[in-house]
């Protein structure tokens, strides 16, 4: 950006007085001249684009608000997205302010297990599960046994089973230096109690949970972001709740150096080049020693490719800094590809919003476009105020999309039957052109944060009729055609094909 105009100005008129032998109208030319370039100069500077995000958090009345984990969910179902920060549940009225409505065992993850249509909070610090009772209020209800897990960082939502319920994966993590804790996964028995069906035999340090059907095979997959130089776990789901590990079969463990693997804080699954497979971004802290595995982005081959992750690290080129930790993947700009937004947790080091240009090429937006906050774990995105461009919760802040000109559509998924109510693990495919983009319902990503449940599609350009393929969890597939620019509530139809 050029200089501003009064310094630059002002040096260059006092040099041409000071120096000038010419004659006098010459100086008012060279003068006139000057002015006309100082004009040029402020006129540049005006014309720069404002930043995409601004920060809204006091006029919402948000100020105060939590910088722990972030979740986003409409517990009252009125339309509006609600906030969880830290424990503290916050009502949006309208998308023109935020109201405290309760306090809950620390930060959580929105999922309905009891299949009611009300959007329900699992602490995973705490292991206390929070009935939502019709968007009035929330109580505790004991039915989750007691966890091994006496310091856990995030856990993720998911009908492992597919009997209709959700289910818990619930991370493990540490007391530094020598005691750590299992991972565990917790099964509903339709809705009115839990029950622990499996532990970790070999102890890892969990930071991250999230999970999705990375195969396609209609079973919920899970990946998990672990610490302190040990490898990645990808858990994949047979169907029944069984899952074995095959991280490193099909290149997801991290890149193993010198017997070290990366320190893995969070990840998020997302489409990053709409080829139709969800892809995934590692999120690394790192020392500045090379044998310390750096953030990776890491391109799903599909069917084709044995369903094995290919290193697209190289071509992204992400800058490094030490410090980064919970990265969210969202459309900001609605041009329909997933952009990455990803938080740093060192004094000195700047949260980064980068934005996809397809191909696997990323570029930094400036200053974060207007979001470069400092030290914090919380990124979710969420449409707060539904004008169909997604807002920013980090550090303690929402910021607030100024729009974009590109179209949008979003969807709310409702489970019934043999569906979970929230339609966690749902995935959506819509044909654009050449692309095929492609979102899912998430019960948990980064590091202990939830982007909005109702999913979020840019359009670009396109202005007219949409096609959608919903992959339920159950197995089944359903045809949708709808237009864009708008919110559609999408359920079940019966006519749908049978499960796989």
């Amino acid at each position: 950006m050029a200089r501003p105009a009064s310094s630059g100005g002002d040096h260059r008129f006092s040099q041409f007085c000071a120096d000038s032998v010419v004659p006098t109208v010459l100086a008012w030319v060279a003068v006139t001249v000057a002015v006309v370039g100082l004009a040029f100069v402020c006129r540049s500077d005006a014309a720069d684009p404002p930043p995409a995000f601004i920060d809204v958090t006091e006029a919402v009345g948000l100020k105060g608000v939590s910088g722990g984990p972030a979740a986003w969910a409409d517990f009252d179902n009125d339309g509006w997205v609600d906030l969880c920060a830290g424990g503290e549940v916050w009502r949006n009225e309208a998308g023109k302010k935020f109201k405290k409505v309760a306090a809950v065992a620390g930060p959580a993850v929105w999922g309905d297990y009891d299949n009611d249509g009300w959007p329900d909070l699992f602490c995973y610090g705490t292991g206390q599960l929070y009935r939502n009772l019709k968007g009035e209020k929330f109580e505790e209800v004991k039915i989750v046994p007691k966890l091994p897990t006496e310091v856990s960082l995030g856990a993720a939502w998911g009908d492992f089973n597919r009997d209709g319920f959700l289910d818990l994966y619930v991370g493990g993590y540490e007391v530094w230096p020598d005691k750590e804790y299992p991972d565990v996964i917790l099964t509903s028995d339709q809705g009115q109690k839990f029950a622990e069906a499996w532990r970790q035999s070999k102890v890892y340090r969990a930071r991250g949970v999230t999970a999705a059907d990375f195969d396609e095979d209609g079973h919920l997959d899970v990946f998990v972001s672990n610490y302190r130089l040990q490898p990645n776990l990808l858990w994949k789901n047979d169907g029944t709740g069984k899952f074995a590990d095959v991280a490193k079969d099909r290149g997801a463990q991290g890149n193993e150096k010198l017997g070290c693997y990366g320190h893995t804080i969070g990840s998020a699954w997302g489409d990053l080049d709409n080829d139709g497979h969800l892809d995934l971004f590692v999120g690394n802290f790192s020392h500045p020693p090379e044998y310390q595995d750096r953030s990776q982005f890491l391109r799903n081959t599909g069917a084709k490719g044995g369903w094995k992750f290919e290193d697209k690290t190289k071509t992204a080129r992400l800058r490094w800094q030490e410090s980064y930790a919970s990265p969210a993947l969202g459309d900001f700009d609605n041009d329909g590809r997933l952009d990455l937004y990803f938080t740093t947790v060192y004094p000195g080091d700047k949260s980064v919003l980068y934005r996809n240009k397809g191909g696997w090429g990323f570029e930094e937006v400036a200053g974060g476009g207007g979001t470069a906050v400092g030290e914090t774990y919380q990124a979710a995105w969420a449409d707060f105020d539904n004008d169909g461009s997604l807002d920013l919760m980090t550090g303690g802040k929402l910021f607030r999309n100024r729009g974009d000109k590109g179209h949008w559509l979003k969807l709310r998924l409702e489970g019934e039957g043999m569906i979970n109510r929230s339609a966690i693990g749902a995935q959506v495919r819509l044909k654009l052109d050449d692309a095929t983009l492609t979102r899912q319902v998430e019960g948990g990503t980064g590091q202990g944060n939830q982007n909005e449940l109702t999913l979020h599609f840019g359009l670009g350009t396109h202005a007219g009729p949409v096609r959608l393929e919903v992959h339920w969890p159950d197995g089944t597939r359903q045809e949708v055609e709808t237009k864009a620019d708008r919110t559609v509530t999408v359920r079940p139809d019966p006519a749908r094909g049978r499960p796989r």
